[in-house]
């Protein structure tokens, strides 16, 4: 239980950073770490590395979607698309530097808002007519009674990389500790 304490602290702060976004979504509409996680765990540790966001995402999703006025339905699939195409874009950038992954995390951002929001253009009726007048609604100022779509994108910019760069660095800074403490108590 004890190794396993980090990790449920882990996917609750994740949860609860899910949930405050959610209920403050006029303000911090998609201000989250699940995106950064999802990329940078692919990139730095592979498929294992999916395991913690995927499921604070899935214990959160009910909560934050009925917290925003969202129905449960097919439209889970939307974000699990967006988290796929950034998974996929994470596996390319496996193995690389940390400023490399970086900028690969600021592109699986933009991956998962274009992604996103043309499927919800595609698939969600209220946009009507399919034209690139509704695309560009989609993509800018997205369905009346929500805060604007561009609002979502700037969240997530800010938060991808906020969130990158903090696991970026925990990553690169921690095994350096243990290693010097390990080093000390055997010395």
């Amino acid at each position: 239980m004890q190794r396993a304490l980090p990790f449920i602290v882990f996917v609750i702060v994740l949860g609860f950073a899910r949930i405050f976004g959610a209920l403050t979504s006029d303000t911090f509409a998609n201000f989250q770490p699940l995106g950064a996680l999802f990329f940078c765990g692919m990139a730095l540790f592979g498929w294992r590395g999916l395991c913690l966001p995927a499921l604070a995402w899935v214990m959160t999703y009910p909560m934050t979607s009925l917290a925003q006025g969202y129905e449960m339905g097919a439209q889970l699939l939307i974000p699990v698309a967006g988290f796929v195409g950034m998974i996929a874009l994470a596996a390319f950038f496996k193995g690389s530097n940390s400023g490399r992954i970086f900028v690969g995390s600021l592109a699986a951002a933009v991956i998962f808002y274009v992604l996103t929001n043309v499927l919800s253009w595609a698939f969600d009726p209220l946009y009507g007519p399919k034209s690139l007048a509704t695309l560009g609604q989609a993509l800018w100022t997205g369905l009346p009674g929500y805060p604007p779509t561009w609002v979502f994108f700037r969240n997530a910019m800010v938060a991808q990389s906020l969130f990158s760069a903090i696991f970026l660095i925990a990553t690169s800074t921690v095994p350096v500790a243990l290693q010097k403490r390990d080093f000390e108590t055997a010395s």
